[in-house]
């Protein structure tokens, strides 16, 4: 499948290349904006920069962002829900 980003326009193949084409958004443009979205919510912009697991349990990007550091064992530090955070909504 061929894809093209709905905000650069930046092109690429998934599997094999095809005539079909599907838009999302880059690597680097989903980076930008989840970094925009942890500004804009308090967070700090850091998604994608982690070198041990992240502090802030209560960004909605938590277990993305630390995906690296708890696969296969127990997530420390992360919370079960968001509801248990003040800033969510």
């Amino acid at each position: 499948m061929t894809y093209v980003c709905i905000r650069c326009r930046t092109t690429w193949i998934v599997g094999e290349a095809s005539a079909e084409v599907s838009g999302g958004l880059c690597d680097r443009c989903i980076t930008e904006y989840v970094r925009d979205r942890q500004k804009n919510n308090g967070f700090h912009d850091c998604f994608k920069r982690a070198t041990q697991t992240c502090s802030e349990t209560c960004c909605s990007y938590w277990q993305v962002c630390n995906r690296q550091f708890t696969v296969g064992k127990e997530a420390k530090g992360g919370p079960s829900s968001l509801a248990e955070c003040p800033l969510s909504p």
